[in-house]
């Protein structure tokens, strides 16, 4: 319990820098500069309190101290979703330890840029390759994933012409998943966040919502508690 309980506390630490990475980024900024953290709102510099994961959200009850405005739940979600998924992935093994990092902070980073301005970065998904080395697809072959691939592309690419509704860096993020599991997994995955982000629509209702981050949940809750 010690050891997942450190575990825990340093990828929710982790985990609040990589999403400071992700909205500094949009706005143009490095990871470190500025040098302190402000409210989006007030600008007003935050102090060290309010920067504790999940606690901080919950001393604010919500609210920047400093302005009142409310504070988005993404972020201690987030954070909690970190907390959840170390204590159920990370073993004795510093190896597997490190591919679930990245790939779990890769999500993250992901699901950050594309629910603050629903944009995406392609270079990031670099990160969830790792994935390959330690769950192998069962068969693979280099001809059959080029064809899956095109299959696919041309199946979702038609379907944003159609719809206008899907963007191409959830189209990007669909085709690198099935390079890492196949279409049986992508599927799945592309299903539970469709009926994740769905819950949320029905009740912001005629506001486009990003895609990425029920994408990325469904992912996480693929891997951690279905069947392979």
């Amino acid at each position: 319990m010690f050891f997942t309980f450190i575990n825990c506390a340093i990828l929710t630490t982790l985990a609040s820098f990589v999403t400071l990475c992700g909205q500094r980024q949009l706005n143009g900024q490095l990871p470190w500069s500025p040098k302190y953290s402000v409210c989006d709102f007030c600008h007003h510099p935050l102090s060290w309190w309010q920067l504790i994961p999940i606690l901080g959200f919950i001393i604010q009850r919500g609210r920047c101290h400093w302005c009142g405005t409310q504070i988005s739940a993404f972020f201690p979600l987030s954070e909690l979703m970190i907390i959840l998924v170390t204590a159920k992935t990370f073993t004795s093994s510093w190896y597997h330890n490190l591919i679930f990092t990245i790939v779990i902070l890769t999500l993250l980073y992901l699901s950050t840029t594309d629910f603050v301005s629903q944009v995406i970065y392609p270079i990031a998904l670099i990160g969830l390759l790792p994935l390959l080395l330690v769950l192998p697809r069962h068969s693979f072959s280099i001809s059959k994933v080029v064809i899956e691939l095109v299959i696919m592309g041309f199946f979702f690419f038609g379907l944003q012409h159609i719809t206008k509704g899907l963007g191409t860096g959830d189209i990007e993020f669909i085709l690198m998943t099935d390079l890492i599991g196949g279409w049986e997994l992508t599927a799945q995955i592309v299903l539970i966040g469709c009926l994740l982000t769905l819950i949320p629509a029905l009740i912001k209702r005629n506001s486009k919502l990003p895609l990425i981050p029920g994408l990325a949940l469904g992912f996480i809750l693929r891997l951690l508690f279905c069947s392979n």
